[in-house]
């Protein structure tokens, strides 16, 4: 297909022989549409058209061109123009892809807002040279590399990646610690040069999709099971809330399969958005083998399954897999990872398809369909190496993805699951971008928290999952956006739950409390009286000397800035950091030589730890802040004489490597018996990782977004946790009444966001501004 300047497109037969459109415009005097057999000159070639082949070419050539008043429909159901029985279709990409091309802003007017991730994610600006540190992987070493794109674009002087910032104002050592980490995966058989001086970032650019939700939402109410579910041959018994979440996904999905992929009003995907820990993963891969069976059963080749997923979650996947079937539903199990199966399917010498030369745009910044080329060996041509084996399961993460996005985008993919979807609900990110033109008969978007920070996070998902339930991004903007923005608390609360209950068909959100009847009781102990929390009077401390003669300090230097470009934003890191703990960084003695009971957070976690020790239970520690999680470490082993582990984001996502993984930290931890603590940052906490041994969970430092603090929490409260399980929020309070302490502001701010848990609206992150605000800062 070829956009032309007036809208309209030209269509060229693809004979699959790897020869340009244009080849083919230049030869098409050589082919006798009236006969059943052709040859082809190209070159030094001769080429055979037989009988079907030349169905084909005449069905193309019988409607060579799209009006472009037509072109919409044409994106939406060309099968209603050429027919597929005669036209291989599956070479397209999907319907929503317009094309490849650089990727512009797309017209979110929230996508410039600055967040709080600089702030709560991080504590100091990391020296340029530590890029070539932060890659354990190919994938990740991709995702670093963009991280400084997109800070280079936007001309900011720090790059973010996971929980590090990076100071990337001196270009040369930037450019020469990247090459030190390209070196790292340079091998004979898969290069990996740095990009071109030319090299530009492209995607999928995506076709809006316009709503058509009631059709839609009467479609998803209507889908009925085409037979009961077998749950024999299964290595656990599903609960009953597991039993109903399976029936519900194989509902759709048999419905999704009844009906013609372009079919513009067809059911398509759903958001599984139960609460951490029901076991999504479970009935995920349950609901997959229903799935395949209805192939099966309807006598055609169960097509292959893709799971996209963080990198830490892979082995989580695989142990599920085998805990889950006596037997695998699944031919087989290709993990496309750089350490593991990418270089088999990998072309020899192939690069990312993420990058292209400027040279090779268009005026409009699009590619050419003569200009791309596939990394990865899929479809018919690649023959029995292919990647897209019948009935095969390809696990691989969001970086290889973005990074390989043409050739994944070929697949006609039977299902594809996003666990974690997280990923993709910014919907500027080339990961989300190319969710979202992938091509299968149903996607699944696997989530505890479909709104994270905005309303925005929702609409991304479901467009991902459902395109056209929601609308355009202006049109979802408009009805729910601004009005939720504009509202008193209680309508906000009236508008979230019409919205959740417009997208329920597609859209299952269930809470553990409501479900799992024999977990045991949670109870959240605060340093302040509130709804829904036991006030526990020793979590509420007055600093030490020194740390509030510090915090005055603190505020007083903001005094001293007063006017100073970025002023109110230093001063509310710098009292975020004494509230935490009043060490000094940089200065002497050493950090080592600091007591704990310097600051009142500190000291209210030992005291919680004593008792936790008495009872001969296990604990874990919250904690962000990197230089406090060494010295947390140390402080405990002097104190108890137990080993401690610290899970961050620089603990190792899969085993196998240099140091122990995640999960091998866990498992350890969860084989000791007795008295054991565990530090962990609630952002690496976020998924995939089951730490049932231990039931209490210290907060020592809070998150600003109230979802990553109930993840983290519920890595501790969920399925398999046999105790109580209880929850503490220490807070050091200033001793002067009149002084506007940190904690307690956050406290109360964090109280408010969690109010409308029961909405899909929340919760969303405490900004800074709100904090600014609330200390009387700017």
């Amino acid at each position: 297909m070829e956009e032309l300047g007036d809208g309209s497109l030209a269509l060229t037969p693809d004979l699959g022989t790897g020869h340009g459109a244009d080849e083919l415009r230049q030869r098409r005097h050589q082919l006798a549409l009236d006969r059943d057999e052709n040859v082809l000159r190209m070159g030094n070639e001769l080429i055979l058209l037989e009988k079907e082949q030349m169905d084909g070419v005449r069905e193309i050539y019988r409607r060579p061109h799209i009006p472009a008043d037509r072109v919409g429909d044409f994106y939406e159901a060309p099968g209603s123009f050429i027919d597929a029985e005669k036209v291989d279709m599956e070479g397209a990409f999907s319907v929503r892809v317009k094309g490849i091309g650089v990727l512009a802003p797309v017209s979110f007017n929230q996508a410039a807002e600055s967040g709080i991730q600089w702030i709560d994610e991080a504590h100091e600006v990391l020296e340029p040279e530590i890029l070539a540190e932060l890659a354990e992987t190919e994938d990740e070493l991709t995702n670093v590399e963009e991280s400084v794109e997109r800070a280079r674009s936007a001309h900011a002087a720090i790059a973010t990646y996971g929980e590090h910032l990076v100071d990337i104002s001196d270009g040369p050592r930037v450019d020469a610690s990247l090459d030190r980490a390209r070196q790292k995966f340079l091998d004979p058989v898969s290069p990996l040069p740095g990009k071109a001086d030319d090299a530009v970032q492209v995607g999928f650019i995506i076709n809006e999709a316009d709503s058509l939700s009631t059709r839609l939402r009467t479609a998803a109410l209507e889908a009925e099971l085409p037979s009961a579910i077998d749950f024999s041959g299964l290595r656990r018994e599903p609960y009953p809330h597991q039993r109903e979440g399976i029936e519900w996904m194989v509902r759709l999905m048999a419905t999704a399969l009844t009906r013609e992929r372009d079919e513009p009003c067809r059911v398509q995907g759903a958001i599984l958005a139960d609460d951490m820990g029901l076991g999504k993963t479970f009935m995920t891969l349950v609901a997959l083998r229903e799935m395949i069976k209805l192939q099966d059963s309807g006598g055609s080749q169960p097509r292959p399954v893709l799971a996209v997923l963080p990198l830490s979650l892979i082995d989580n996947w695989k142990d599920e897999i085998a805990e889950t079937f006596i037997r695998s539903p699944f031919r087989d199990v290709v993990v496309l990872q750089a350490s593991e199966d990418l270089n088999r399917f990998k072309y020899r010498g192939a690069q990312r398809e993420s990058a292209a030369s400027a040279s090779l745009l268009d005026a409009e910044g699009m590619l050419a369909e003569d200009d791309l080329t596939l990394s990865l060996a899929v479809g018919p041509q690649a023959g029995e190496d292919r990647l897209d084996q019948p009935g095969r399961l390809v696990i691989t993460t969001y970086e290889t993805l973005a990074s390989y996005q043409l050739s994944l985008g070929q697949v006609e993919w039977g299902a594809v699951i996003f666990d974690e979807a997280q990923k993709t609900k910014n919907p500027e990110t080339l990961a989300s971008r190319a969710a979202k033109g992938l091509k299968a008969w149903f996607k699944l978007i696997c989530t505890g928290t479909p709104v994270e920070n905005r309303l925005k996070d929702l609409w991304s998902l479901m467009d991902t999952a459902q395109p056209a339930l929601l609308g355009t991004w202006p049109e979802f903007n408009q009805e729910w956006v601004r009005s939720v923005e504009k509202s008193s608390a209680e309508a906000q609360l009236a508008k979230g739950r019409a919205l959740a209950e417009h997208v329920r068909p597609f859209m299952l959100r269930r809470i553990k409390e409501d479900h799992l009847k024999n977990l045991p009781p949670k109870t959240i102990h605060s340093g302040l009286p509130g709804v829904g929390v036991d006030y526990l009077p020793e979590l509420h401390r007055l600093m030490p000397e020194e740390q509030a003669h510090k915090y005055l300090q603190a505020l007083s230097s903001h005094s001293a800035r007063s006017g100073k470009k970025g002023a109110a934003l230093k001063t509310l890191q710098g009292l975020k950091t004494v509230s935490l703990h009043p060490v000094d960084r940089h200065g002497s003695p050493g950090p080592l030589a600091v007591a704990p009971n310097a600051a009142g957070r500190v000291e209210a976690t030992f005291d919680v730890l004593d008792r936790v020790r008495e009872s001969g239970e296990k604990a874990i520690v919250f904690l962000i802040d990197k230089m406090l999680q060494r010295l947390m470490a140390r402080w405990l082993q002097d104190r108890y004489g137990v080993r401690v582990h610290i899970i961050n984001g620089d603990t190792q996502a899969l085993s196998g490597g240099r140091s122990p993984s995640r999960k091998q930290l866990i498992e350890d931890f969860q084989r000791r018996q007795g008295f054991g603590v565990i530090i962990m940052s609630p952002v690496a906490a976020g998924t995939g990782l089951t730490v049932t041994a231990a039931n209490h969970a210290i907060h020592l430092e809070r998150h600003w977004n109230p979802a990553k603090e109930a993840q983290a929490t519920d890595r501790i409260y969920r399925i398999g946790q046999q105790r109580p399980v209880h929850v503490y929020l220490p807070l050091a309070i200033h001793p002067d009444e009149s002084i506007r302490s940190f904690d307690l502001n956050l406290n109360q701010l964090l109280q408010r966001k969690t109010d409308l848990k029961d909405a899909v609206v929340v919760p969303e992150a405490v900004s800074e501004k709100e904090m600014l605000s609330a200390l009387g800062l700017e």
